[in-house]
């Protein structure tokens, strides 16, 4: 019975390892339900036994995760799975649209409310506070929220 519980233990680490190079989930839980099984028979054999295959089974997946924290990440497996740059600095919208604000330009479409417009020599997503202006009319930035430009008819400069 000893040879069939230390080939569980054996045969389960392996499929453990090779879940860490073809990660399907399938030989990850293979190979913990032979540990298991394992500890269990362990534990009917006799108490010690089953005592250092549970506490060998936990110093044995402390290593291993001692392992891939330190090492996977730096492999090229790891830099496929693992993100190395930061997102503190994003904020989810373009910051430069702030020097927009009260800067004119023409409508490039009608904007009903959303659409088109030239500012400062550059295409650009606006939207009005729900009037239509039509093509070709002067606008101006009033608001800027996040990512939403909000222009409405510049009557400053009526030509």
């Amino acid at each position: 019975m000893s040879a069939f519980i230390i080939s569980l233990v054996i045969f389960g680490v392996l499929l453990l390892l090779a879940e860490i190079l073809l990660p399907s989930g399938v030989s990850g839980v293979m190979g913990g339900l032979c540990l298991l099984v394992a500890i269990v028979l362990g534990f009917t054999e006799s108490f010690n036994l089953g005592v250092s295959l549970l506490f060998g089974s936990m110093f044995f997946a402390a290593f291993m995760l001692w392992l891939f924290i330190r090492f996977v990440p730096d492999s090229p497996i790891g830099r496929r799975l693992f993100l190395k740059t930061s997102a503190k600095e994003w904020d989810g919208f373009e910051t430069g649209n702030r020097t927009l604000l009260g800067k004119t330009g023409v409508s490039c479409t009608m904007l009903r409310p959303s659409g088109l417009a030239m500012i400062d020599d550059e295409r650009i997503d606006v939207v009005t506070e729900g009037e239509m202006i039509q093509k070709d009319q002067r606008v101006k930035v009033i608001e800027i929220e996040g990512n939403r430009i909000v222009v409405a008819i510049d009557h400053g400069n009526d030509r």
